[in-house]
């Protein structure tokens, strides 16, 4: 996604004396830091030159501005890709629960069916013996463990012997069903073992490679900071101005450009998806107020791989909000809350929004791909949200470029 303002991302109250000592040794800024940074970042003395003539200042402005702009940018475009990478884990994560869920309830099966195998292999192991008059312990290994095959035969020579009565037939077909249902079943156990292991090892890629995202755009922010700090302080000087008053101007202009970019909400698609309501009730009010004020209550909170309450994700803001006023909005996790809100018809068109209702994020706006991200609309054209690694949680404008045009109404 591309946040339109840095927020807290970068620090509010930036040093002027760190941003200063930068002179005393002529360097550009942060030039021994990082290698992010090039050549092309102004240093000090050529701050201080600019200032001699109006036309120097205000290119030297321009250009300090165009370096921000640029740092925001590249820490925008790592935390979408940030964010994408975490909601592959999640799906990775849910896909594990649902085949670890499947295992263990296919294990139970299995169990039960072993126990009624042996159950009624022995009654029919009983039945063999006094038939054959050969001793129970050959006919009840030979029914017990021979193959599906061999008990098939068996069946077929029992049903040959004038003395098998219909429930003594009836008593050895149940056990040749039991054992043939508990072979089906290790099978298919057996099968979604597999599956389950598979899975395991792809959530654990899914969460390594989230984790490795977080941390470069983490590094990345925590870098702008520092440089971003020495261009605010630059800023002020060439302006007259203070830092702090720099940092929240050039937070406006990134605002200004995102909305710029796309300054309507998306049109709804012709044919709408399952789970569209046309004709929406509004949100329940009481519940969409508190929510709203839990989400509030976490501002200034870190981004995590988390529901809270210390760090929070996107979707798991989102889900701690409603679930402080007893509303399920959907499993953990961006795609499968639109999924599940889908499922209830709780899908409006954006053009519809209210507050409380759930913003969803994906490539382009496609309402089939992937959400990468849902934010709460708290109305006034405003949004609440967790942003990705490195901010933290947040109130701004919301933002129409890679908005899905169905929104979730988890009350109402």
């Amino acid at each position: 996604m591309t946040p339109p303002r840095p927020g807290t991302a970068t620090t509010a109250a930036v040093s002027l004396a760190a941003a200063f000592a930068l002179t005393a040794t002529g360097a550009a800024p942060g030039a021994a830091a990082s290698p992010m940074l090039r050549g092309d970042y102004p240093t000090w003395s050529e701050v201080q030159a600019a200032k001699q003539s109006e036309a120097a200042t205000r290119a030297e402005v321009a250009k300090i501005e165009k370096l921000v702009g640029e740092l925001q940018a590249e820490a925008d475009r790592l935390g979408k890709i940030a964010l994408e990478k975490a909601e592959d884990a999640s799906i990775a994560r849910s896909a594990l629960a649902d085949a670890e869920a499947k295992s263990t309830r296919l294990a139970s099966q299995v169990a039960d069916a072993q126990k009624r195998a042996d159950d009624s292999a022995a009654l029919a192991a009983g039945l063999v013996a006094r038939l054959s008059r050969t001793g129970g312990g050959d006919a009840s290994m030979a029914l017990a463990f021979s193959s599906e095959a061999d008990a098939d035969a068996l069946l077929s020579r029992l049903g040959t012997m004038s003395k098998l009565s219909a429930s003594s037939a009836a008593l050895v077909e149940r056990a040749v069903f039991d054992k043939k249902s508990l072979g089906s079943l290790q099978s298919e156990a057996d099968v979604a073992e597999q599956e389950r292991k598979k899975l395991a090892d792809a959530a654990q890629q899914s969460a390594d490679e989230a984790q490795q995202s977080a941390d470069a755009v983490e590094a990345q922010l925590a870098q702008q900071s520092s440089t971003q700090a020495v261009l605010y302080a630059q800023l002020a000087s060439l302006k007259g101005t203070t830092a702090e008053l720099e940092q929240q101007y050039q937070a406006g202009l990134s605002w200004e450009k995102a909305q710029q970019e796309a300054t309507q909400p998306p049109p709804p698609p012709a044919n709408p998806p399952p789970g569209v309501d046309p004709n929406p009730a509004p949100p329940a009010s009481s519940l969409v107020d508190g929510a709203i004020a839990y989400a509030r209550a976490q501002l200034g909170k870190p981004y995590g791989n988390s529901m809270g309450p210390d760090v929070f994700d996107c979707a798991g803001l989102v889900k701690s909000a409603y679930a402080s006023v007893g509303v399920y909005a959907g499993p953990w996790g961006s795609t499968s809350q639109y999924n599940y809100l889908a499922g209830q018809s709780r899908l409006v068109p954006v053009n519809q929004m209210q507050a409380g209702d759930l913003l969803f994020y994906s490539t382009g706006g496609s309402t089939s791909g992937t959400k990468y991200h849902v934010t709460m609309y708290i109305g006034g054209g405003q949004m609440i949200e967790a942003p990705y690694p490195g901010l933290t949680v947040r109130i701004v404008a919301v933002r129409y470029g890679d908005l899905v045009p169905y929104v979730g109404r988890p009350t109402g």
